[in-house]
């Protein structure tokens, strides 16, 4: 795996520490990929042995049917609900790492990290991680349908499969072009996110000094500003996912063409059964909910790898100030400092003539008693 794809791996290693759930979620999305995967085979067994040779009794294919659904429905419901509070653990393990961070950050650190980027980075950043979690079995369960689908295909009729893989260069080339400009538009677009919130939270906790100084308009046309770029970086993403969705969406529609039209021709003329068909055209339909997912993964994915790596830049920040070799490390609690007035004076003594506090300060400096 490459540098720049260290945050997937990373984030596996979150899912990890949830190990029942993943494997529960991926155990419903694999039962369910298998049993789609099987469905058109069932629909020619049925149509070649129980409708034209009449070998088979129709309602034995029927049941079978009802078995395959009601595996379906178990597997994804599996899939969604683990998936899903698998999804919720590891936003709740990282907001809860993102803190403890900023907990440990000193002063000149803290100094460098603007309001609105936290509260961006723990919110709405870490809601874009938890939808691509939520998602991550579908889509995995996608490219498994995907692949079993083709090898099924490759088995029944090598020549039809030619066909079907020919629109697979032209979906590589757009996701490609996808990727790359998908990614730092999205990044881009949640910096200025986090620019908003923060003109918003220096506003609302300085509002009295705001209105003290008569500023409100100036505050207005701040937020007007930060804002119309906010909407100039969203509108971009959206122009550039209203490109390449459609794009890669309407290519598999070729390729079904494609398959359809040879497909009929092969059966009229006897070289293919028709339930061989029939099972083609339900595999060239299950390829498009795959292709579909991979335009949705393109998308979240780009959106989601900026959002983990903006969490990370928190989570993985350190003071400027460390510990030093020796440092006496101070037990838990808070500690207290008391000043033993007996060893300096009384109240008068310590008041002095001009009414300050000046021997109590000179006493600090060196002749009270500091008990911790």
């Amino acid at each position: 795996m490459s540098a720049q794809d260290a945050w997937l791996r990373r984030l596996a290693a979150y899912c990890w520490r949830h190990r029942r759930l993943e494997i529960m979620a991926l155990g419903g999305s694999l039962l369910a990929t298998l049993v789609q995967a099987g469905i058109p085979l069932i629909m020619a067994w049925i149509v070649d042995s129980a409708i034209l040779d009449h070998r088979e009794p129709i309602w034995l294919g029927a049941s079978v049917l009802i078995v395959a659904g009601l595996l379906s429905f178990a597997g994804v419901y599996t899939r969604r609900y683990r998936g899903g509070q698998l999804s919720l653990e590891v936003q709740h393990d990282m907001r809860t790492e993102l803190f403890h961070s900023l907990e440990r950050l000193d002063g000149a650190r803290q100094d460098q990290l603007h309001t609105g980027q936290i509260v961006s980075r723990s919110i709405s950043d870490l809601n874009m991680v938890q939808s691509l979690l939520s998602q991550m079995p579908m889509l995995l369960g996608n490219a498994l349908l995907f692949v079993l689908s083709i090898s099924i295909m490759a088995y029944l009729s090598p020549m039809l499969t030619l066909v079907a893989l020919a629109i697979a260069p032209a979906l590589w080339l757009i996701a490609i072009a996808s990727r790359r400009r998908l990614f730092p538009a999205s990044w881009d677009a949640q910096q200025k996110e986090a620019q908003v919130a923060g003109v918003v939270d220096g506003a609302v906790t300085g509002v009295r000094v705001v209105k003290g100084f008569g500023q409100e308009e100036q505050e207005i046309e701040r937020l007007e500003g930060v804002s119309t770029r906010l909407y100039s970086a969203r509108l971009r993403v959206v122009r550039l996912t209203a490109r390449y969705n459609p794009a890669l969406g309407a290519v598999p529609m070729f390729g079904q063409v494609g398959v359809l039209a040879l497909g009929g021709w092969l059966a009229l003329h006897g070289s293919i059964k028709i339930g061989v068909f029939l099972a083609f055209s339900l595999y060239i339909g299950q390829m498009v909910a795959p292709v579909r997912a991979l335009t949705s993964l393109i998308t979240i994915g780009q959106e989601a790898r900026a959002s983990v790596i903006r969490v990370y830049e928190v989570i993985d920040s350190k003071p400027v100030v460390t510990d030093k070799p020796g440092a006496v490390v101070l037990p838990p609690g808070t500690p207290d400092v008391e000043l033993d007035i007996a060893e300096v004076g009384t109240h008068d003594e310590l008041l002095g003539r001009d009414g300050s506090y000046a021997a109590l300060w000179a006493a600090f400096a060196g002749d009270a008693e500091l008990v911790a």
